[in-house]
C-alpha cells in the first residue's frame, strides 16, 4: 500500500477515493486535475496507485467516480465498496482536494500532466516519463538548455574547489542550471548559479511542501525570485526516501543537457545520476584534479560511457569549456571574437 501523501483525511483505501484541483470547483463534470488531487489525499492511495492509474489510461475522475479500482471499486478485505460509502469517501476527498488545490495556487504551484502545454519534452526521452510534474516558479525555464550539476552531499576539499570552478564557468555559457537541492554539491550548484546570474531549478526527492533539506527555505525562495523553478513528480506532502531520491535522479539527467558529477563515487545516488544520463545518451563531464589517483575517476560503459569524457582541470579547461559548449549549442567566445577565462587552450 503506498504510503499516505495527506494527513486530514480520515478515509482509507479501504474505504475508497476521490478528487481535488488547482482550479476552483466547477459544477457537472469533474476535470482531471481536481479529481487527482481529491484522489491524492485519501489515505492509502499515492503515488504508486495513482502512476499506475495513468499507465492504465485510466482517467482520475473515472476513478474518483467509480473508485480505484475500476468500475466495482473494493476495500482491502476484498468485499465490494457500497454506492453510498463510495459517495461518502468521494465527497470528503473533493473538499480536501479543493483545500489542497487552494493551498498549492497560493504558493504559486502549480500542476502540468504530461502532454499538457509547458510539460519539458526533455522528460519524454525516459523510459518511464513522469506523468505529471509540479512546478513553482517559471515553466519556460525547463524547456531551455541547461546544465545538470550534482556530485556528493559530503565533499571535500577538491570537491568544492571543482564546484567553485564550474561555477566560475556558468556566468559564460549563460544557460540555466539544474540540481537536486541536496546539501554538498547540489546547494553549491544551486548558490553558484545565482552568483553567477543564471537560473536554476531544483528538482525535489519529495513533494512540494515538504521543508526538505531542512533549512533550505531561503534557497528556495531565492531560486525562485530570481527567475527559476522548482519541481516535483511527489505528491505535495510526500516524504524522502531512498528510492523517491533515485528516480528523482533520473529527471536531473533528462533535464540537462550535459551532467557534471563534481564530486562522486561509484557507491552513490549520484552515479544513479550517472547512470541515467548514459542511458538518456547524454553528455557527461567528469573532473578530476591532477593528484588523483586515476581509480579514483572511472567510466564505464553503462556508467559514463560512451557519451561521457573525464577532463583535469586545469589542464583540460579548454576542452571542458568546449564540451560543455556544444552540448549547450553556446558558441565559443574565440567564435564570437571574445575573450574568455579560459583563454586559447
Amino acid at each position: 500500500m503506498d504510503r499516505p501523501s495527506h494527513d486530514g483525511s480520515p478515509d482509507r483505501v479501504s474505504d475508497v477515493h476521490a478528487a481535488t484541483a488547482l482550479t476552483p470547483p466547477s459544477a457537472g463534470t469533474i476535470d482531471e486535475e481536481r479529481a487527482f488531487l481529491a484522489l491524492a489525499t485519501v489515505r492509502g492511495i499515492g503515488q504508486k496507485t495513482l502512476f499506475a492509474m495513468a499507465d492504465d489510461k485510466r482517467s482520475f475522475s473515472d476513478a474518483l467516480e467509480y473508485g480505484p479500482e475500476a468500475s466495482n471499486p473494493a476495500g482491502s478485505d476484498g468485499k465490494s465498496i457500497s454506492e453510498r460509502h463510495w459517495s461518502r469517501v468521494r465527497g470528503h476527498a473533493l473538499e480536501q482536494g479543493d483545500r489542497l488545490a487552494k493551498h498549492l495556487e497560493a504558493l504559486g504551484i502549480g500542476l502540468l500532466f504530461r502532454g499538457s502545454p509547458g510539460f519539458p519534452s526533455a522528460l519524454l526521452d525516459l523510459e518511464r516519463p513522469p506523468h505529471w510534474l509540479f512546478v513553482q516558479g517559471s515553466v519556460e525555464r525547463l524547456a531551455e538548455p541547461s546544465i545538470a550539476i550534482v556530485g556528493t552531499r559530503k565533499p571535500s576539499a577538491d570537491g568544492f574547489f571543482l564546484s567553485r570552478y564550474v561555477g566560475a564557468c556558468l556566468g559564460e555559457w549563460g544557460v540555466p542550471t539544474v540540481s537536486g537541492l541536496a546539501a554538498g554539491i547540489d546547494q553549491l550548484a544551486h548558490e553558484h548559479s545565482l552568483r553567477a546570474g543564471v537560473p536554476t531549478i531544483a528538482v525535489l526527492g519529495t513533494g512540494m511542501l515538504e521543508d526538505y533539506p531542512k533549512g533550505s527555505g531561503r534557497l528556495r525562495d531565492h531560486i525562485l525570485a530570481t527567475g527559476g523553478a522548482i519541481v516535483s513528480e511527489y505528491l505535495p506532502t510526500a516524504s524522502y526516501s531512498a528510492e523517491n531520491f533515485v528516480q528523482r535522479n533520473r529527471l536531473q539527467a533528462a533535464l540537462g543537457r550535459i551532467l557534471i558529477p563534481a564530486e562522486w563515487n561509484r557507491r552513490s545516488g549520484t552515479a544513479h545520476t550517472v547512470r541515467f544520463a548514459t542511458a538518456l545518451g547524454r553528455p557527461i563531464a567528469c573532473l578530476r584534479l591532477p593528484e588523483w589517483p586515476d581509480e579514483r575517476v572511472v567510466l564505464e560503459r553503462g556508467m559514463g560511457l560512451p557519451t561521457g569524457e573525464i577532463f583535469t582541470i586545469p589542464h583540460d579547461q579548454g576542452r571542458f569549456d568546449a564540451f560543455v559548449r556544444s552540448a549547450i549549442g553556446k558558441s565559443s567566445p574565440a567564435q564570437l571574437g571574445q575573450l574568455s577565462l579560459f583563454g586559447d587552450s
